[in-house]
């Protein structure tokens, strides 16, 4: 029985699950890193300035939520 296929008797979350963590980030690294490298520059371009846009969406909507002051928008 193979370790991606075992029921775990804890919550992955729980303590005691660093080694599995380690493995699924470096999986979720690898994957990511050959997806960017697959991107032409013009799509890196476009993905970049999607997650900008997202940045600035999740500030402003925690300034309006005031959990950031509003300060923090211009620094």
């Amino acid at each position: 029985m193979s370790s991606r296929s075992r029921s775990h008797s804890t919550p992955l979350l729980s303590p005691g699950h660093e080694a599995e963590w380690a493995r699924i980030n470096s999986e979720e690294d690898a994957y990511e890193r050959a997806s960017t490298m697959a991107l032409t520059p013009a799509e890196r371009l476009q993905v970049g300035q999607k997650l900008s846009q997202q940045a600035v969406a999740l500030l402003a909507a925690s300034i309006r939520a005031g959990h950031v002051t509003r300060r923090a928008f211009w620094s």
